[in-house]
């Protein structure tokens, strides 16, 4: 298996039933097997392989500190928050949490943000935790289908490619099971 980063995959060559060449913007590839696992960025590279794939991004956020003076444990998942707090490092604690749909396109929302300070403050009254200015905010996206299920499988269009995506929030925990 080869994974080769920063590629932007521009066009499939198909033939008998499968993908014979990948065209990236920098190379070409001719591929044995192909896993389209392209995130919330799936839709488009699905369209070049003739699959429907109707996907939405959902964005989540986070605010990592270091030095911080707020201490835990354990990671703590804030159920009726929809946030979590995560120690990392030992000196670093992650706040994070949410999800919006909306487009890669959609301006960060601070209140979301706030949103998830105010639900840690909520479980964790001592955690008087600022809004971060915006270049401190991580944020990034969930591929999300159109009915919550995902699309994983082998496609029935060219039998050297298996979709994984549509995932939501659970893309990285399913990677890691046990098929």
């Amino acid at each position: 298996m080869k994974l080769i980063p920063n590629q932007e995959v521009i066009q499939f060559e198909k033939r008998n039933g499968a993908v014979t060449k990948i065209m990236t913007t920098n190379n070409e590839f001719e591929p044995d097997e192909i896993v389209l696992a392209t995130g919330s960025w799936g839709m488009a590279t699905a369209k070049l392989l003739d699959l429907k794939t109707p996907l939405i991004p959902g964005r989540g956020y986070s605010v990592t500190y270091e030095d911080s003076p707020y201490k835990l444990n354990y990671p703590a998942l804030l159920m009726e928050g929809r946030a979590a707090v995560t120690p990392m490092d030992g000196n670093k604690i992650r706040f994070g949490g949410t999800m919006e749909i909306t487009s890669h396109k959609t301006p960060i929302r601070m209140n979301r943000v706030q949103g998830i300070l105010d639900a840690v403050k909520r479980f964790y009254p001592e955690y008087d935790v600022p809004l971060p200015p915006k270049e401190k905010v991580w944020y990034g996206y969930r591929p999300c289908s159109a009915d919550g299920l995902p699309f994983i499988g082998r496609s029935s269009k060219q039998s050297n490619v298996t979709v994984a995506t549509g995932t939501f929030d659970a893309g990285i925990k399913l990677g890691c099971g046990n098929w």
